[in-house]
C-alpha cells in the first residue's frame, strides 16, 4: 500500500471516530454538563511570552544556531526562545493534568489538550489550554501504527502522514577520516579508529559519572560496528565549520589528540534504546557547539526538557552543524537500521555523521540524534520515498537518564547570580529590593544572604531575571551579603549550586535611584523600552532621551518602579536617563505633580534600537531581462543596506553582498553590472543603522523572462515622509504593508515546507 492509499484508509478510520466522538458528546442533556473530577486545580498555568524580552539572550547564542532559526523555522532568535519558554512551561502543564490527557500539542504559544472525558475538561481550560474530549487523529494514528507504519499528524492539515522511507542510523565509514581536538562540548563529532577504516558519529551533551568523571553522551549505535561494540579509542573530530562543508581531500587534516574511550556496559542499541558514554580526558563544558563563521561560543544548556508534539528543536551535528525544525510526534516506536527505538520524531535535517548529535529546545536539552530518512551528503538530499516528508528519530534525555541512573548527570549551566539593585553608587531604602539576573533555569533559586539581617530567595524567570523583596526594614548602615544560584534538575539529579557574588550596600533614610534592567548595551528588537529599578516610594521616575521625556511613574510602596515609554523609538543607539524627583511628602506625589525637592538620575548607555527588515519593491514577481538590472526598496532613512540575490534552487545567504545606503527619504537603489539572466531568482536584504543589523527581509521571489515585460511595477523616488516606528517612511510603508504582509506568510509556509522537502 502506497502512501496515498495508507493516507485515504487512515482519513477514512478518522471519519469513522469522528462519527462515533459525535455520538457520545451528544448524547443527551448530561453529557453536555462539565464536571470537575480531578482532585485539584493544576498548579501551573500556560502564559504568553513576549518576544522582546527575550532581546538579551536571543544576543548570546551562537551564529549558527542563529542562522539555522532564521532560516528552518522562519522566526527570529528572540521569537524562537519564547516559543521554547512556551513549550517548557506547556509540558509542565501537562504533567500536572495527569492521565486525563489523550494526547497535547503546540501550536505557536498555544497549547492544545485533549482529554479522555468532559470531567477533565475544566482543569484543562483553568490551566491555559485548548481542550477537546478525545483525539480522532490519535486514534488514526494510533491504527498506522498497529499496521507497523511510519506516519505522523499534521495538525494544520487535519490528517496523518505516512512515510515510505526507512530511518537509518549508524555511524559514518571513512577510509582515514582525521579530526583534530578541542574542549569537549557536545554537538561535536567523534571518531573511532578501526584497523583499516575511521567512523565517525557526534556528541550529544556533556556530563559525569558516578564518581565525578568526565563523560560524553552519544548514540548507542555510533559506539559498534559490523564487528561489534569498539574497543579501540576514541578521537575528537572538531574542525572549523560542518563536515558536509569541508572538502573530503581535507579531512586529513582533522585528526589530533585522543579523546577518551567507549564505556562499554554504556552502549545500548535496540529494544527502545539508543545511547552509550565516552569516558573522556580534561574538563567539559555544559554547551553545545556554535558551529558558526568565526564563532568560538556554544549555546548553554540549562537544564533538560520533555518532548511535545510542535514544539521547536534544533538539533547540532558534527556532518551539517544546526538544523531546527518541529517535534511531530512525541513517543513513538520506529525501527532504526533495523533496531527499534522508542523516541520523539522531528523534522529538522540530520544527516550520516550527525547521529548521536544535540537536539534542544531553546537552552534545554531534549535528547539525541537517532536516525533519519536523509540520505547525504547535503540536507537536500533526503530519501525519495519519504515523498518530501523526511524526518529524523530522538532519543529522549529522559530515558538516557532511566537508562544510566547515577551513572550519568547532565552538564547544565547555572551561573552565579549578578545583583543589579541595591545599586553601589545609590543608598537603599529601609526596605530595599535585590533584582538582578542569572544565567540559569527558568525555575532555579536565587538565595541572598545579608550579613545582620534576613535570607532571601527568589526563582529566576524565563528570561533570567530574579527579584528579591526584603520584608522587614532595616537600621541605617552599610552591609555586606553574599548571593548564590541553585537549580534542582528536571531530570531528578542532586542539585547543582553556583559560584557566590558577594557584595555590600548602604542602607540610608532616603533611597537614591537604582536601575535594574536594562543593563548598558542592551538591543529592543521592537523599540519599545522599558525600565525597571529601585528608589524612594513616592518619588516620581521620568524616562528622558536626548532632552524629550517619554514617560514617568511614581515608586511603590516597597521601592520598586517599573515604567515603558508610550511610543516606540527609531532604529539606533542612544543613552537614556532616568530620574528621580522627590517632594517635601514623597509618599504623596503623583506623576507630574509635586515641587522636587531633590533629585538623582542615572544614565543607561548605548540603549538600542534594532532596525526592523527593509522592504524590497522591485523587482518582484515576472519581469523581462530589460526590467531586472536595478534593486530598490525602503529601509530606514541613512541605513547602510545589504541585498543578496542568489538562483532559487541556491542558498541565497551564500550569494555575495551588494551594498547601498538609504536616502533620507528612505528609498535605497543597487545597479547591478548586468542584469539578472533569465530564470527564477531570490532577494533578500538587511539594514544596518549604528551597529545594529535587522533581521532579513521576507525573500521575495524575481522570475525574469526574455520577453514579457514587467507589469507597472514600483519604480521611481518616494516623496520624503516622517519615519514610522520602525524607522521606515510612512509612505513607503503604507504602500508595500499588504506585499510585505503577504511575503512574510508565503516566507513562513516555505520555511515549514522547506525542512520537510529539502531538510
Amino acid at each position: 500500500m502506497d502512501a496515498t492509499s495508507l493516507g485515504r484508509r487512515l482519513l477514512g478510520v478518522a471519519a469513522a471516530f469522528v462519527v462515533a466522538g459525535g455520538v457520545l458528546a451528544t448524547a443527551g442533556p448530561a453529557a453536555a454538563l462539565e464536571v470537575d473530577t480531578t482532585r485539584a486545580a493544576p498548579e501551573v498555568r500556560m502564559r504568553v511570552y513576549d518576544a522582546a524580552d527575550f532581546a538579551d539572550q536571543a544576543a548570546g547564542l551562537p551564529a549558527g544556531l542563529t542562522e539555522a532559526i532564521r532560516r528552518d523555522l522562519g522566526q527570529s532568535p528572540e521569537e524562537y526562545l519564547a516559543t521554547a519558554a512556551a513549550a517548557r512551561q506547556a509540558g509542565r502543564v501537562v504533567d500536572s493534568l495527569g492521565d486525563t490527557v489523550r494526547s497535547a500539542w503546540l501550536d505557536g504559544q498555544t497549547l492544545h489538550v485533549a482529554v479522555t472525558g468532559r470531567g477533565a475538561t475544566i482543569a484543562a481550560r483553568n490551566a491555559g489550554a485548548e481542550v477537546q474530549v478525545g483525539d480522532v487523529l490519535a486514534d488514526a494514528l494510533a491504527a498506522a501504527h498497529a499496521q507497523n507504519k511510519l506516519a505522523y499528524i499534521d495538525r494544520a492539515a487535519e490528517r496523518v502522514v505516512a512515510v515510505g522511507a526507512g530511518v537509518r542510523g549508524e555511524p559514518v565509514r571513512q577510509v582515514r577520516l582525521t579530526a583534530q581536538s578541542d574542549e569537549h562540548v557536545g554537538g561535536t563529532g567523534v571518531a573511532v579508529r578501526a584497523p583499516l577504516a575511521d567512523y565517525h558519529c557526534s556528541a550529544a551533551f556533556t556530563g559525569t559519572g558516578a564518581d565525578g568523571s568526565s563523560r560524553l553522551l552519544t548514540a548507542g549505535h555510533c559506539g559498534a560496528g559490523s564487528d561489534g561494540p569498539f574497543t579501540s579509542g576514541v578521537d575528537a573530530v572538531t574542525p572549523e565549520a560542518p563536515l558536509s562543508t569541508v572538502e573530503p581531500r581535507e579531512w586529513h587534516d582533522l585528526i589530533g589528540d585522543p579523546l577518551g574511550e567507549y564505556v562499554q556496559d554504556s552502549v545500548a542499541f535496540g529494544d527502545g534504546q539508543d545511547a552509550a558514554l565516552i569516558a573522556v580526558d580534561g574538563d567539559v563544558r555544559p554547551e553545545v557547539a556554535g558551529w558558526g563563521p568565526d564563532d568560538d561560543s556554544g549555546l548553554a544548556v540549562h537544564d533538560s526538557v520533555g518532548a511535545l508534539a510542535g514544539a521547536p528543536v534544533c538539533a547540532a551535528g558534527g556532518t551539517s552543524g544546526w538544523n531546527c525544525g518541529r517535534i511531530l510526534d512525541a513517543r513513538t516506536t520506529v525501527p532504526v537500521s533495523g533496531q527499534d527505538v522508542t523516541g520523539f520524531l522531528f523534522d529538522a535535517c540530520v544527516l550520516p555523521g550527525d547521529s548521536g548529535g544535540a537536539v534542544t529546545v531553546g537552552t534545554y536539552a531534549l535528547g539525541l540524534s537517532s536516525g533519519s530518512t536523509w540520505t547525504g551528503p547535503t540536507c537536500a538530499d533526503g530519501d525519495p520515498a519519504a515523498g518530501g516528508d523526511d524526518l529524523s528519530v530522538g532519543y529522549a534525555l529522559t530515558d538516557v537518564e532511566a537508562l544510566y541512573g547515577a551513572d550519568w548527570d547532565l552538564a547544565v549551566r547555572v551561573g552565579a547570580p549578578q545583583v543589579a539593585a541595591p545599586a553601589d553608587d545609590a543608598p537603599a531604602g529601609p526596605t530595599p529590593t535585590f533584582t538582578g539576573t542569572a544565567d540559569a533555569a527558568a525555575g532555579a533559586v536565587v538565595t541572598v544572604e545579608i550579613e545582620d539581617g534576613p535570607e532571601l530567595e527568589a526563582e529566576v524567570g524565563v528570561t533570567g531575571r530574579w527579584t528579591a523583596p526584603v520584608g522587614a526594614a532595616l537600621e541605617p548602615g552599610t552591609y555586606s551579603f553574599t548571593a548564590r544560584t541553585t537549580l534542582r534538575p528536571a531530570t531528578g539529579d542532586d542539585p547543582v549550586t553556583s559560584a557566590e557574588t558577594t557584595g555590600e550596600f548602604e542602607v540610608a533614610e532616603r533611597a537614591g535611584l537604582g536601575v535594574s534592567w536594562p543593563a548598558p548595551g542592551h538591543v529592543s528588537p521592537d523599540g519599545r523600552l522599558a525600565f525597571e529599578g529601585t528608589g524612594q516610594p513616592g518619588a516620581v521616575v521620568a524616562l528622558t532621551v536626548g532632552g524629550e521625556e517619554l514617560a514617568r511613574t511614581t515608586v511603590g510602596a516597597d521601592g520598586a518602579w517599573s515604567l515603558r515609554a508610550d511610543s516606540a523609538r527609531p532604529a539606533g543607539r542612544f543613552d537614556a536617563v532616568l530620574t528621580q524627583e522627590e517632594t517635601d511628602d514623597a509618599a504623596a506625589v503623583q506623576p507630574g505633580a509635586g515641587t522636587a525637592s531633590a533629585a538623582a538620575s542615572v544614565t543607561v548607555a548605548g540603549v538600542g534600537v534594532a532596525p526592523g527588515a527593509p522592504v524590497v519593491r522591485t523587482p518582484r514577481g515576472r519581469v523581462s531581462v530589460t526590467d531586472a538590472g536595478t534593486l530598490s526598496g525602503a529601509a530606514a532613512p541613512g541605513a547602510a543596506v545589504s541585498v543578496r540575490v542568489a538562483e532559487a534552487a541556491a542558498d541565497v545567504a551564500d550569494a555575495p553582498e551588494l551594498t547601498t545606503e538609504a536616502g533620507d527619504d528612505g528609498a535605497w537603489t543597487v545597479q547591478l553590472d548586468a542584469p539578472l539572466p533569465a530564470g527564477r531568482h531570490v532577494v533578500v536584504a538587511t539594514q544596518s543603522v549604528d551597529d545594529l543589523t535587522s533581521e532579513p527581509s521576507a525573500p521575495v521571489t524575481v522570475d525574469v523572462t526574455a520577453t514579457t515585460r514587467s507589469a507597472g511595477g514600483l519604480d521611481g523616488a518616494t516623496s520624503p515622509t516622517p519615519a514610522d516606528d520602525d524607522g521606515l517612511p510612512g509612505g513607503v510603508l503604507a504602500a508595500a504593508a499588504g506585499i510585505v504582509l503577504a511575503g512574510a506568510v508565503v516566507a513562513g509556509a516555505l520555511a515549514w515546507r522547506r525542512r520537510r522537502t529539502a531538510g
